[in-house]
């Protein structure tokens, strides 16, 4: 494209800035080259405009034109084209090309170099053509035949007379005939100045882009003094390069000053115009350059506010924390008053360190208020960090005023039990004297001084106020003035009596009559007697409830300390490196296996459970809502737990409990039993849980208590089941479908079991002893196979049901407790003998449940509730339903034996197999001889002490690893773990597992 074609403004823009790129005062070899261009005027601007006020550019008639090559001549327009403004450029430019000395063919080869290579809009171009007759001759002959050749407009002028239609005399040069004075000398002098001043320009321009681009987007540091010293430099250098402005805008005006001197001819107004409009540039971009600082600095000001903000925030809130930790340390209250005194004083010097950082905790949550005032702010996050410090000084204020109120109470406590001493030695001195009516009135009155005006009254005033420290002291306290209560209140009751009695003669008494009981003695007997005797049955209720509680608490916290004994004396030791060479081979890297998840247990109720507990056990509601919040947990834990046993059990046999590692172990923690009784534990302790859940609810009022015990008692025993139930199903063996696959596992028992099929014509009278399993989609029968080594029941399996093609039938005559399954059409029956009705009749619901859920699903009426569960792993397998499920019967109320009787689940049966083909469980026999292995203290009424070497005898086999024995001599019954017993028949031999995990 040829450069006279340029019309838009970008790229005459682009043209005008590579022109003063090419200035002729630069330092440039491209600049020096156009500097030589200027010097012999081969092409002018020399500031002169057409009427039309565009610009003209003049090729003056110096017969040297052939001396310039196309590049140097490219060059030089591009440059001169530059010179007008903008504005005068956009409008297009006249070019005068005077030929008059000159021949044609030059002026054709300045008209061709023009339509090549000028860089803008030509409005028109005027030749004055050579003035000799055979040139003027070759002009009026060659003009008409190339003058439509171009695109602009040449108009061939023969005199200079022809110009002034176009121009008027002022703004031609005097060659021209016109009247404007042009030096070109001064010309290029104010040039060169002008590219110098742009340059310069240029220079601090580049330097303030590249500074802002710099600082932009900077890292404005996480410190405070980081962005301290960041602002810092960027400010010097911002200071910087604000005086390189200033010194441009200096030199600038000095330029113009220059440029307007009323001696300089027209033709440098131009001039005067470029250095104005660089002045202009240069006073904009320092405004830009200001307004951005300004943004920066005020962005990086707000930042070190902020990270000023944070910083003091962190301090203060470790601050606060480190106090609120003190105060929450300061939990002494002193047994002595000099005690209480000091630790007031501590108190208070403790308050007046902690109001001084309170203060700068305010402070800087004011500084923080401020800081959100800021549009720059995220107020979401100052705000978080101020609620945060007003928290923890609220928090903070709150502990020292309970603190100073709690030693307020204790130094009234103390005065009280001072002045009740006082009063109680005061009344020993009367009591021992001879003081009458009215020293006993007054020693009453001045009772009511520290507050005693009764007995019962004041100590549980003063129970109110005691701590634990303070209890035993409190007690004693009350119980020395109630007995000095008594006897002040006697003998003032003998005196009145003596006072009102009438006078009579004098009498010589016997010495024998004092010896009789006088009639405050009988008083105090009769006193003591209804006393005795008018006990509230809520008052026995609330005193059981309370013993249970503390049974409850007492036996938790044992529990934690047995596990945490399990973990630190065999696990931890099992595994250290330095006892890896002591190990048994199989044990190595199988402690995982062999405890289980017994430290998740043991931190659950070390660091959740227990706790909760502590903070709850002065209210039965509250240790309510602990089972029923934690069932969940419960039932993870202890399914895992009793799912491992097998495998735990397993690794221990071929370990034996007699190796010497593990009775090293047993003999530093000082254990006398082996490590099975120990990791029966959790299986025991799951177990109790609903016993005494059991108990709370028997002794408890009617209303929300009740209601609160007895969904934890439903929870627990939830719990038990689903554990149970998954315990059995990982008992299965030979099952040729896949469980997961049969829905959830709804129930799960032992019945005796009558199957008749039309294709085999053999009668099978004898009922088989079957365990029988109840998906939500089939009914697996397993026979209960011979207990192994250790003592765990295992399941075969023989035959399934699809729930999709059974019937049944809910009465079978002559037993109440039968019931029938069949295929369809009767083509097999299978006739179930449940153990109890109870039984009966919760199978029958439940399977009546499943067929008319199918029923409904048949019918698209039903709601899918199964459809969309996934079947938990072996693990995770439960059944939640309690709404589903019969209520079990209550047991009498009795002691806590009741709970593993016939009526309630989970139950071992001690009754043999009637099946001849079914093994004989090796379960010990009701009635037989058992010896106990080691000593074993009662955590309950319901639990009987062992002695090592005590004989008993077994009445019952319960649940979970509990026996029902009674103790040889008379010594009692009543509950004891198995694994502390042992038959007589077999020796106290390590290689047998003494834990035996039963179904519950």
């Amino acid at each position: 494209m040829k450069f006279w074609k340029c019309s838009t403004k970008a790229e005459r823009l682009a043209a005008a800035r590579e022109a003063e790129c090419d200035g002729c005062g630069s330092e440039g070899d491209e600049a020096r080259n156009v500097g030589e261009l200027l010097l012999p005027q081969y092409a002018l601007a020399t500031g002169g405009l057409a009427k039309d006020h565009r610009p003209l550019i003049t090729f003056p008639d110096n017969n040297n034109f052939h001396l310039i090559t196309a590049s140097e001549y490219r060059r030089l327009l591009l440059y001169l084209t530059s010179v007008p403004s903008i504005l005068e450029a956009d409008m297009g430019f006249h070019i005068i090309v005077d030929r008059r000395k000159d021949r044609w063919n030059s002026v054709k080869t300045v008209l061709l170099r023009i339509s090549e290579f000028f860089p803008g809009i030509i409005h028109a171009v005027y030749v004055l053509r050579p003035s000799s007759f055979l040139q003027k001759a070759l002009s009026e002959v060659s003009s008409k035949l190339f003058k439509e050749e171009f695109r602009f407009k040449v108009l061939v002028c023969s005199t200079v007379d022809e110009l002034y239609e176009h121009f008027e005399r002022s703004q031609l040069t005097p060659d021209l005939g016109g009247e404007l004075q042009y030096s070109h000398s001064e010309w290029i002098q104010q040039r060169i100045a002008l590219e110098k001043f742009s340059t310069l320009m240029k220079e601090t321009s580049t330097k303030l882009d590249d500074f802002m681009h710099e600082i932009v987007d900077c890292d404005m540091g996480n410190d405070p003094t980081q962005t301290k010293e960041l602002l810092d430099c960027q400010g010097t250098r911002y200071k910087a390069l604000k005086s390189e402005l200033s010194i441009a805008t200096t030199q600038g005006e000095d330029l113009l000053t220059q440029v307007r001197k009323p001696n300089l001819t027209y033709n440098i107004i131009s001039h005067v115009a470029a250095v104005e409009r660089l002045l202009v540039q240069l006073e904009e971009t320092e405004k830009q350059f200001d307004n951005f600082w300004q943004k920066h600095s005020t962005k990086l000001n707000h930042w070190l506010k902020f990270r000023t903000f944070l910083l003091n925030f962190k301090q203060m809130q470790a601050t606060l924390d480190h106090h609120l930790k003190a105060a929450c340390d300061m939990t002494e209250v002193g047994e002595t008053a000099s005690r209480v005194e000091s630790l007031i004083q501590e108190a208070h010097n403790f308050e007046k360190l902690c109001n001084c950082d309170l203060d700068t905790a305010s402070s800087v949550i004011d500084d923080g208020d401020k800081l959100m005032q800021d549009p720059l702010s995220s107020v979401d996050h100052i705000e978080s960090k101020c609620e945060e410090l007003r928290r923890t000084s609220a928090l903070l204020i709150d502990k020292i005023q309970k603190r100073n109120l709690l030693l307020t109470k204790a130094r009234e406590l103390m005065d009280r039990i001072d002045k009740a001493n006082e009063w109680c030695a005061t009344g020993v001195e009367l009591l021992a004297g001879e003081g009458g009516l009215l020293a006993v009135d007054k020693l009453l009155e001045d009772a009511q001084s520290f507050g005693l005006t009764a007995p019962e009254q004041f100590r549980d005033m003063l129970m109110q106020s005691a701590t634990q420290e303070t209890r035993a002291l409190v007690t004693q306290v009350a119980q020395r003035v109630e007995d000095v209560w008594l006897m002040v209140s006697v003998k003032r009751a003998s005196l009145q009596r003596a006072a009102a009695r009438p006078a009579r003669p004098v009498q010589s008494v016997p010495p024998q009559s004092a010896a009789l009981p006088t009639p405050a003695n009988q008083q105090m007997e009769t006193s003591g007697g209804s006393e005795s005797s008018g006990g509230d049955d809520s008052d026995v209720r609330r005193s059981r409830r309370g013993h249970v509680l503390a049974e409850l608490m007492q036996t938790e916290k044992v529990y934690v300390q047995e596990l945490g004994s399990i973990l630190s004396g065999y696990k931890e030791e099992i595994e250290k490196p330095e006892n890896q060479h002591l190990l048994p081979p199989t044990l190595v890297g199988q402690a995982d296996v062999l405890f289980g998840n017994l430290h998740e247990l043991f931190t659950f109720h070390q660091d959740v459970f227990l706790k909760d507990l502590e903070r709850c056990i002065s209210a039965t509601e509250l240790v309510a809502l602990c089972f029923v919040e934690k069932r969940e947990t419960f039932f993870r834990l202890y399914s895992y737990y009793c799912q491992n046993i097998p495998r735990s059990e397993r690794l221990r046999e071929t370990l034996v409990d007699t190796h010497l590692f593990l009775q090293a172990c047993q003999l530093r923690l000082g254990h006398k039993l082996p490590l099975a009784a120990y990791l029966l534990k959790p299986v025991q302790r799951i177990t109790k849980y609903q016993l005494l859940l059991k108990d709370l609810l028997r002794y408890s009022e009617c209303g929300s208590m009740t209601t609160g015990l007895q969904q934890a008692l439903d929870c627990m025993l939830v719990v038990l089941k689903c554990v149970n139930d998954s315990m059995h199903q990982i008992a299965i063996t030979g099952v040729p479908v896949d469980l997961s696959q049969q829905g959830e596992l709804l129930m799960q028992g032992s019945f005796l079991v009558v199957s008749e099929n039309k294709r085999d014509l053999r009668l099978r009278i004898r009922p088989r002893r079957r365990h029988i399993f109840l998906y939500e989609k089939a009914m697996l029968f397993c026979k209960p196979a011979t207990k192994n080594s250790h003592n765990k029941a295992t399941y075969h399996f023989k035959h399934d049901l699809l729930m999709s093609q059974i019937g049944l039938t809910e009465s079978v005559k002559g037993d109440l407790r039968k019931f029938e399954v069949w295929r369809q059409g009767r083509c097999e029956v299978h006739t179930i003998t449940a153990p109890t009705v109870e039984v009966k009749r919760a199978w029958v619901e439940r399977i009546k449940r499943v067929l008319l859920d199918q029923l409904k699903e048949l019918k698209g009426e039903r709601v899918r509730q199964y459809g969309l569960q996934h079947h938990r792993t072996l693990i995770q397998t439960s059944s939640w339903e309690v709404s589903g499920a019969q209520p079990r019967p209550q047991p009498p109320a009795a002691p806590r034996t009741g709970s593993c009787d016939a009526h309630d689940e989970p139950c071992w049966s001690t009754d043999p197999s009637d099946d001849d083909d079914d093994d004989v469980e090796h379960a010990p026999a009701v009635g037989c001889g058992l010896v106990a292995l080691s000593d074993y203290t009662a955590v309950g009424p319901s639990e009987v002490s062992l002695r090592e070497g005590q004989h008993a005898e077994l009445l019952k086999v319960g649940c979970a690893g509990w026996w029902y024995v009674r103790l040889a001599g008379g010594q009692g019954e009543g509950w004891a773990p198995a694994a502390y017993l042992d038959q007589r028949k077999t020796s106290r031999s390590s290689s047998r597992s003494h834990d035996r995990l039963h179904e519950h």
